[in-house]
């Protein structure tokens, strides 16, 4: 699909209105978005369901109606999901844009028209969705920290903050308190900012290299790693999404506020997705880690850990580790390799002659007999079941790592120790599982690793 413009309409022909209408506030605004980002959009939303004003209760109407309790429901379990993944995420909370905004009519209208009764279940389903809210607030609080270390500009990290939280809470407010107050004080900090500008402001700044909170985290990783570029990424959707539940929120509890301040937001987020989009092709396609960042990581290594082993091997190996603290190594299993560091930082535990001659007899043949099992490879895992390693590593008192496999396929490389061929502690090719049945047997080749 080309965006091809009618002459005469000045629209984009053979797209949805929604489409025209982000398309349109997108020109007006200079903000390029591809096809691909905008088709995103709207499968993220679903335009069909976007929030519209939900016509006022009459005074002689008693009760809540089925339809807009399942949208209170609906959203509590958005919101649980939220919770757990703790933080706004756009896809998640996309499709249900709608149902937010009945949520704040159904305020709205249980302010102007109904008597509350206790065991009204829309009263309980609102305290269940003001609790899950609450502690949506909380993770993001982590966040917005993450977001002050990095924004270089302090005003807007503060405004940022402020408004958000302020309006937050008092968004809370109408829920839990049900009042006309409070949505006259929601309103009243709602007119003084906006989200809608506190987003303007937001992608002002993404656009701008010195002011990019996630090019900043980038330079701050020598790796400039996958992890990092994916935390950031998540923190700015996750305000940005913040924003446009406040405003959608907003729409359906104030008269005077309709679906402009929502569309804009959208039009914002699917910039950002294309930012994004061209941030995830810079990092792929300029490698400017290499060799600078590498070549940094490695110097810093030798420099300050004089002792350690690197080991390499297929993560298609039996392989188990166990690590007396979480420093004491690093392993990373991806692209279908495993690769541990482990650092010997400390006075050793053991005594690397005791290791040598305690793997040279001890563990040079172990056995494992389960009765009855003919694939013997089953065998060798029930041999390697983490809690045994675990019972193993505990007994060693220091880094512990077991692979099944042929050796030639397990690379390792370390740092050399005067008077000591084998590093900080010592490791061997030439262990031997026999796997038995109760008839047959199998001898499987077993490579072991203690650090000091």
């Amino acid at each position: 699909m080309s965006l091809v413009l009618n002459q005469e309409s000045a629209e984009p022909l053979g797209m949805s209105i929604f489409a025209q209408t982000i398309l349109k506030i997108a020109m007006e605004e200079g903000d390029f978005i591809s096809e691909k980002t905008m088709k995103e959009l709207e499968e993220m939303v679903q335009p069909a369901l976007l929030p519209g004003k939900c016509s006022a209760a009459s005074p002689g109407r008693v009760e809540i109606t089925q339809e807009q309790l399942e949208s209170v429901k609906t959203v509590c379990d958005v919101v649980k999901g939220l919770v757990d993944a703790g933080s706004f995420i756009s896809d998640k909370l996309g499709k249900y844009l709608g149902p937010i905004g009945t949520v704040a009519g159904v305020v709205k209208d249980i302010i102007d028209f109904f008597k509350e009764e206790e065991e009204d279940p829309v009263m309980k389903e609102l305290g269940e969705l003001k609790k899950q809210l609450t502690a949506l607030s909380q993770k993001m609080t982590a966040q917005f920290d993450d977001l002050k270390s990095f924004i270089v500009e302090q005003n807007f990290y503060d405004r940022y903050t402020t408004v958000m939280s302020t309006l937050y809470m008092y968004m809370l407010d109408t829920m839990n308190e049900r009042s006309k107050k409070s949505v006259t004080l929601f309103a009243e900090v709602y007119n003084e900012s906006k989200p809608q500008k506190l987003v303007y402001e937001m992608l002002s700044k993404l656009e701008q290299e010195s002011t990019n909170p996630l090019k900043w985290a980038m330079k701050g990783d020598n790796l400039q790693s996958k992890a990092t570029f994916k935390k950031w990424k998540g923190i700015l959707e996750s305000v940005l999404t913040e924003a446009l539940f406040l405003e959608v929120y907003a729409s359906g509890l104030l008269p005077d506020v309709d679906s402009y301040g929502v569309n804009k937001i959208l039009e914002k987020i699917a910039r950002y997705q294309e930012l994004v989009k061209e941030w995830d092709a810079y990092y792929l396609t300029t490698p400017n880690y290499w060799p600078a960042g590498v070549e940094k990581l490695v110097n810093d290594v030798q420099e300050n850990n004089s002792k350690f082993y690197a080991v390499c091997l297929p993560n298609a190996h039996i392989w188990r580790y166990y690590k007396q603290f979480d420093s004491q190594a690093i392993v990373s299993d991806r692209e279908g390799f495993v690769i541990i560091v482990y650092r010997s930082a400390g006075k050793p535990v053991r005594d690397r002659d005791w290791l040598k001659n305690y793997m040279s007899t001890e563990m040079k043949l172990t056995r494992e007999v389960e009765g009855w099992q003919w694939n013997h490879w089953s065998i060798v895992r029930t041999h390697l079941q983490q809690n045994k390693v675990d019972k193993k590593g505990k007994f060693f008192g220091t880094f512990y790592l077991v692979v099944a496999q042929k050796k030639d396929f397990i690379a390792v490389r370390y740092s050399d120790i005067d008077g000591w061929e084998y590093g900080p502690g010592f490791f061997t090719f030439d262990s031997q599982l026999l796997a038995h049945d109760g008839l047959t047997r199998s001898f499987f080749p077993m490579f072991y690793l203690l650090g000091d």
